[in-house]
């Protein structure tokens, strides 16, 4: 038989251990022998009329008299990888290192183990945990229009989160007949992962130094190396269906992310010990490697490495297993594995009247998203050069519920929206008193959010203007009520209503004032993407366009002589005249999943937008109000995601999902540098929210970890001044006024003083 070349670089190798080197070659020659045939019909309905997937071929009777194989009572295959050495990381003469890959340092596996020769699939996920769901699944998973008529059975489960991977590991090794095997189930730490990945290679990836998506499933249009463009698949394809590495192993690269055991430290590699690393003793978030079906070729190499929420679900995550003997302990990890976590009961903590002086003066208040001015500026009091050495004082607290939801203050208030599920299932929009944190009053009606994705509660921030408080909710729910009193002034539900329709993500953008009108990004039906309702009455006074809707919050421009009002759309960035709903100018851009999040910046006659998936384009407006002109696009380098950007002094700043916090030249769109993800955790959604603070280069970032960051951004690069921690993970927009920060997390809202040590432990 012709076998494939895989097993070289094995073999050449000089870091593996002499006592497994002949186990190493004959494994790879047993796998990749057993390709040339194809019985295994994995990948048989997945390769359709893509002719680049390669069928995976495993001749069962082969792999069975290896004993270096096993297959469990699941049927899942894991091979037996030798202990060994390995230099793990990257060099900076690689290409396109990151930080947090380097130094590249020798690392010692002293026991063999077992991994998945495949990751885990749908099939034998649901045998562990019958009923669950992964969402390229047909016919019923969220995916279903990519995969219709495929057999997904042997597609990788997905929708995993950290903590069921470990209950994962746990209830299979409870199986009986696993316990009778003497055999248990563990993640795999880092240094296992990216051992089993390289399988004796030093190169970006177990094949090579480049990668097209003929030999791994990820972003073909954004290859490594010399590799030429190729296909996107926008979906998961069947384990196995690419070539193994050397240990015969599939889909180490692209497909799904795979959850690892260790917590994840940016700058762990400068400490790591040589012998079997098991990460940092603590951390936010788990180590995730390997890349995905929709990450850039470079996001796949072998030394890449990324970050998850332990509880954080992602249609691009699943695991793949590490099997040990005379072991059924499965993966000790202290923390409860399967249980959502519950609501920590927060006692509130109210201010006295000493406390309450601190407030009197400061500065501006936030009464709307993005603040005073809708721009993500705040006039603010002096700061101090650093936080103080015990961190800021909290002035107060109250438990609210969930969402992500901002927080807006305006006269003495502060206001909130958040969702119980007990008893009946409710949105509330809550007010509290600016000084004390009293609850003033609340108002709450029921909701359903079944369709609702990262449905933990409302998403858009309250807008108070004249007395009044206007919210909407997540299911379409829009009201308006006495900003004092929380007494009911007008109601509306844009379901109901309007015939909208609600987005997979609920609705996101923030309702605000402009003269007499109350503007919502709706996407109703019958040209209703924008609605205009009078203020006072709630009734409508124009409707407008007929895209969907997306999560962006529209803004007002001056431009052309006209108030422009500028929408960024699943379809479009448009402009309407913003008194009566005109279509002024359009510019297609069809951005992937409906992700136009961030809202759109005005500056310097150019309107900005920035996605996830499709990067940002920059559109010049013009003396005519429908004149609008694409002057650049970067598709690369410049991908934002939730986090707004900011301008300043002819530099935009914005949150890239790769890199993080990144600095451009606006006029052009190129990158001047990069802060290589020390603003906020390396992870598949990096967050944080940025502030400009006075009239120079100071700004406020509130991270998706609850650290507040004081820092300067110019040109010349990112310098922190100083962090602090103020909350628990947050993915919501703090408000910034008086002396004081507004900030809340799923199960509370503090108030802390921004120019006060705290007297006493916190």
């Amino acid at each position: 038989m012709k076998c494939h070349r895989d097993d070289r670089p094995l073999r050449k190798s000089r870091i593996v251990r002499p006592t497994y080197l002949l186990f190493g070659c004959l494994t790879a020659l047993a796998a990749g022998c057993a390709r040339d045939k194809p019985t295994d019909n994995r990948a048989k309905t997945d390769v359709g009329t893509q002719a680049v997937v390669e069928k995976p071929a495993s001749d069962e009777s082969e792999l069975a008299a290896t004993p270096k194989i096993v297959t469990n009572s699941i049927d899942t295959r894991l091979v037996l990888i030798p202990a060994g050495e390995f230099m793990m990381g990257s060099r900076d003469s690689d290409v396109d290192p990151r930080e947090d890959e380097m130094p590249r340092h020798r690392v010692r596996i002293t026991k063999p183990f077992y991994i998945g020769m495949y990751e885990v699939t749908q099939a034998e996920y649901e045998r562990v945990f019958p009923g669950r769901k992964s969402f390229f699944r047909w016919p019923d998973g969220g995916g279903k229009d990519r995969v219709e008529g495929m057999d997904t059975s042997k597609f990788p489960a997905e929708l995993v989160k950290w903590v069921d991977a470990v209950e994962f590991c746990r209830k299979l090794s409870e199986m009986p007949a696993e316990r009778k095997a003497g055999r248990g189930y563990r993640l795999p730490t880092e240094a296992e992962w990216e051992y089993a990945c390289r399988a004796g290679t030093k190169t970006a990836f177990h094949f090579g130094d480049s990668l097209d998506s003929n030999k791994a499933n990820f972003l073909g249009t954004f290859p490594f190396g010399d590799a030429e463009k190729g296909p996107f698949r926008n979906r998961t394809t069947a384990t196995g269906s690419f070539k193994p590495n050397a240990f015969g192993l599939y889909d180490m690269h692209g497909n799904v992310w795979e959850w690892c055991s260790n917590w994840y430290g940016r700058d762990y590699y400068q400490n790591s010990p040589v012998d079997d690393p098991q990460g940092p003793a603590r951390g936010t978030r788990r180590v995730i490697r390997g890349g995905d079906w929709y990450s850039d070729g470079r996001d796949c190499r072998t030394a890449f490495r990324c970050a998850g929420l332990p509880r954080g679900t992602f249609y691009a995550t699943g695991m793949r297993v590490v099997m040990t003997l005379d072991d059924a302990s499965g993966d000790s990890t202290p923390e409860s594995p399967t249980a959502e976590p519950t609501t920590p009961q927060v006692k509130a903590e109210l201010a006295t009247d000493a406390d309450a002086s601190s407030s009197d003066i400061g500065g501006e208040d936030w009464p709307r998203w993005r603040g005073p001015r809708g721009d993500g500026a705040w006039q603010g009091p002096t700061l101090p050069a650093r936080w103080p050495a015990g961190g800021l004082r909290r002035v107060w607290r109250q438990p609210v519920g969930g969402g992500y939801a901002g927080v807006a203050v305006a006269q003495g208030h502060v206001y909130l929206m958040d969702r119980q599920v007990e008893p009946q299932e409710a949105e509330r929009l809550l007010c509290f008193n600016v000084a004390t944190g009293e609850l003033i009053w609340k108002h709450r009606y029921p909701v359903d959010y079944t369709d609702v994705a990262y449905g933990n509660g409302p998403r858009t921030t309250p807008a108070i203007f004249d007395s009044r408080v206007y919210a909407l909710g997540a299911t379409g729910q829009l009201h308006c009520l006495h900003a004092k009193t929380g007494t009911p002034i007008w109601s509306s539900d844009l379901v109901r209503d309007h015939q909208a329709s609600v987005p997979i993500w609920g609705f996101c953008a923030s309702p605000f004032v402009f003269e007499d009108l109350l503007i919502v990004h709706a996407g109703a039906k019958q040209d209703g993407c924008l609605i205009a309702f009078d203020r006072t009455t709630g009734k409508k006074v124009w409707n407008s366009l007929s895209d969907p809707a997306g999560y962006a919050t529209p803004i007002v421009v001056d431009s052309g002589g006209k108030q422009q009002l500028v929408c960024w759309t699943p379809t479009h960035v448009r402009s309407v005249d913003a008194r009566n709903g005109k279509p002024l100018w359009s510019v297609p851009i069809k951005v992937d999943s409906g992700m136009s999040i961030a809202m759109p910046i005005f500056q310097e006659g150019v309107v900005l937008v920035s996605g996830y998936y499709d990067g940002t384009t920059a559109i010049r407006l013009g003396d005519s109000p429908a004149d609008a002109k694409v002057i650049w696009e970067d598709r690369r380098n410049l991908r934002g995601h939730m986090a707004q950007p900011l301008y300043r002094d002819g530099y935009g700043y914005l949150l890239d999902r790769r890199h993080g916090l990144t600095c451009f030249e606006w006029a052009t769109g190129k990158k001047v540098w990069d802060a290589q993800n020390r603003v906020t955790a390396k992870a598949r959604n990096p967050h944080a929210t940025m502030v400009w603070v006075g009239d120079e280069d100071g700004a406020m970032i509130l991270n998706s970890d609850g650290d507040l960051i004081l820092a300067r951004l110019n040109p010349s690069g990112y310098a922190e001044q100083s962090r602090t921690s103020i909350i628990g993970e947050t993915w919501a927009h703090p408000a910034y006024a008086g002396t004081r920060v507004y900030a809340r997390s799923n199960t509370e809202l503090v108030c802390l003083s921004l120019t006060e040590a705290p007297t006493s432990p916190r």
